[in-house]
């Protein structure tokens, strides 16, 4: 059978990002993406900016990896003993450290294409490497909160559904939505160009209720150098296996990708992150969960900020993508802690967004 649109120009182009497949493989992989572009134009889509977008994924995570790499970043200091580092890369969702005395807990794990680049960030920050990381919590199993997690030297934790996703190798798993060739083949792009390192094994949620938190199982506890994390199950509105984490005492809620505070995105990041919906019409299997997964959510941190402010403390919206932050005097999302920006090409970063601005430019003509 031969392809429709997905030309050997194509080809050539996405090659680079290919490296895991052998021919048969990427074979199957330039069917199985032909076969996408034609249920995208059958929508209405231009079959070459369906290309182009696929493409985009490649050059905008190599683009931004290596000297290109740059992060924003807030340092939260939770006690002597325990900071927390809210890390935002170009692409992809939020890596959360908590730097203590007993060693580190990340929630969530980036890409794995940037596993070296976040190896000397973190020595740039004075916090060493990944070889004393004792916990690895992850929110749900898009590659780009799992990406790093077979590189390090723990299991991750996540919810006995985002181990089969993985293994399923798609994210339609448990989808409630019929676009499971496109929701396949997107997983099969996105994890490939960016080098997603599957681990070898898992440390499994619970999964029966001991409590509830409004719509939410509280289905386990983490107890980790003075924190103490709730595990609440999500429905399942963003992707099946999603959790959300909560730490009462110093007023943490992880909302993972269920909220965002996306007046903190910047423009590259908002581009980048609006491809899902380019390519599978929505980031959520089910968008109508989702909805009521965010309503809940806002209602319950209105509440728990109620609550922690008869205390003097507030509570904080850690979430996957953008800056971590608050819930002000007229309910919106806000930012109490500062933001740093951290880039390797430092004097010259403005010089090299220009030229990659119209690097991009003439490559989406000639695709």
């Amino acid at each position: 059978m031969s392809a429709k649109y997905v030309t050997e120009s194509f080809q050539k182009k996405v090659m680079p990002y290919l490296t895991t497949f052998n021919d048969a493989e990427k074979k199957q992989f330039y069917l199985d993406a032909d076969a996408a572009v034609q249920e995208l134009v059958s929508m209405g889509k231009d079959p070459k900016q369906v290309l182009w977008v696929m493409q985009s994924i490649g050059l905008y995570l190599y683009g931004n990896s290596g000297k290109n790499f740059y992060v924003d970043y807030q340092k939260i200091v939770l006690s002597d003993t325990c900071v927390l580092w809210s890390m935002q890369p170009p692409g992809g969702g939020c890596i959360h450290l908590f730097q203590t005395e007993e060693g580190k807990l990340l929630i969530d794990a980036g890409y794995g294409v940037n596993y070296a680049d976040w190896v000397q960030t973190l020595g740039d920050f004075g916090l060493g490497d990944f070889s004393d990381v004792k916990h690895v919590l992850c929110t749900h199993g898009d590659a780009d909160h799992v990406g790093i997690t077979g590189l390090l030297p723990v299991p991750p934790f996540v919810h006995p559904i985002t181990k089969e996703l993985l293994e399923n190798g798609s994210r339609s798993f448990s989808s409630t939505n019929d676009l499971l060739l496109l929701e396949h083949v997107y997983t099969t792009t996105v994890n490939t160009f960016s080098q997603l390192a599957y681990p070898k094994e898992y440390i499994l949620s619970k999964t029966e209720p001991l409590k509830m938190r409004g719509i939410f199982p509280v289905i386990d506890i983490i107890t980790f150098a003075g924190l103490t994390f709730e595990v609440w199950q999500s429905l399942g509105g963003h992707l099946a296996g999603q959790l959300f984490f909560y730490e009462p005492t110093q007023g943490l809620l992880f909302t993972s990708d269920a909220i965002l505070n996306f007046a903190s995105l910047s423009p590259w990041r908002l581009i980048y992150g609006s491809i899902p919906d380019y390519l599978i019409n929505s980031v959520n299997i089910n968008s109508e969960i989702g909805r009521k997964e965010r309503t809940e959510l806002t209602r319950l941190a209105v509440e728990l900020d109620a609550e922690l402010r008869k205390n003097g403390k507030c509570l904080r919206l850690c979430c996957g993508h953008g800056a971590v932050s608050v819930i002000d005097e007229k309910g919106n999302l806000s930012i109490l802690d500062p933001v740093i920006h951290y880039s390797r090409r430092k004097y010259t970063e403005g010089l090299h967004n220009l030229a990659a601005k119209i690097s991009w430019f003439i490559r989406r003509r000639l695709i």
